[in-house]
């Protein structure tokens, strides 16, 4: 019999790839908040604001991977802000709460966290050890990761996944700067020089797997290549590969804020993500470096067109 693993954030680029990857070796649990998706096979509903859950989805579950968040480039109002904390701590609490009622006791589990938990002002570079950051972020993911950690009290091995920019083509940052550049418009914002830590979806999803089977995976992970890239790189490889004809423009950071008013913290970050922990473990990346980013995308268009 295979084990079963739940997984939140059911409509997730994160959680889909995930699916995707262990769907032969085990039975795949989605909980969702979207009525209209469940079937009450594979997919229950659950509501983290008013801690509902169908406990059918929790039966002889082995393996938890809580991905569900709302999403943080939402405007940042008081009522959004509670949305984001609950998607994400009220979530893990809820899957606590009833797995401790239920005598339930997964051998993992796996919770998303994020780089903000070094604040949105961090700069340099950071490691797992290093302090974290006092804004509402880092407190938020401090929050999140400290709610995962309670599945220790029930046995389970807990992993947070410090996510820096998940890339691929449906992922928002890559999705739209790629749309942009079709339309003949590259933007830089700010510092040109300003450092952008990333990693592929496949490769988040390939540390899931591994951490589901690798007992040595314990604690927090930092999740980035070992080969960030700065802004105008970024554009400029995006450019070459893709879009020659397209022209790069630069914006001034304060017209974004103007525009973004808060939310435009999380775009003028200047942080490099130290992997040495994940590199201990033996993990290899599949996409190492942008190049091989843009070539995976020019060749889903390719196909695309082929067809």
């Amino acid at each position: 019999m295979k084990d079963r693993v739940i997984i939140t954030g059911y409509s997730g680029a994160l959680s889909k790839t995930t699916r995707r990857l262990l769907k032969d070796d085990y039975e795949i649990i989605g909980l969702t908040s979207n009525k209209e998706k469940v079937n009450n096979k594979d997919i229950f509903f659950w509501n983290t604001s008013t801690n509902e859950i169908d406990e059918k989805a929790l039966e002889n579950c082995k393996h938890i991977i809580h991905l569900s968040g709302y999403p943080i480039l939402k405007r940042w109002t008081k009522k959004n802000k509670t949305l984001m904390h609950q998607s994400r701590v009220g979530a893990a609490n809820l899957l606590f709460n009833k797995c401790k009622e239920l005598n339930i006791s997964p051998k993992t589990f796996i919770s998303a966290s994020a780089i903000g938990i070094y604040g949105l002002n961090a700069r340099g570079v950071k490691s797992e050890n290093d302090e974290i950051g006092t804004d509402w972020i880092a407190r938020m993911a401090s929050d999140w990761e400290e709610s995962a950690q309670q599945f220790k009290q029930i046995g389970s091995r807990v992993i947070q996944m410090r996510i820096s920019l998940l890339m691929n083509q449906e992922t928002a940052f890559l999705k739209y700067n790629l749309l942009s550049m079709k339309l003949g418009i590259g933007v830089v914002i700010g510092s040109k020089e300003k450092k952008i830590s990333w990693i592929h979806v496949d490769d988040a999803a390939n540390f899931i797997k591994e951490a589901i089977t690798n007992e040595n995976y314990k604690g927090a992970y930092n999740l980035a290549t070992t080969e960030p890239i700065s802004q105008e790189v970024f554009i400029k490889k995006i450019k070459e590969k893709l879009f020659p004809y397209a022209l790069i423009i630069r914006i001034p950071f304060f017209l974004i804020r103007l525009f973004l008013g808060e939310r435009s913290q999380i775009i003028n970050t200047d942080v490099s993500i130290n992997v040495d922990k994940l590199k201990k473990e033996g993990f290899i990346w599949k996409f190492y470096n942008f190049n091989e980013v843009l070539e995976k995308v020019r060749n889903k268009n390719r196909e695309f067109h082929q067809k």
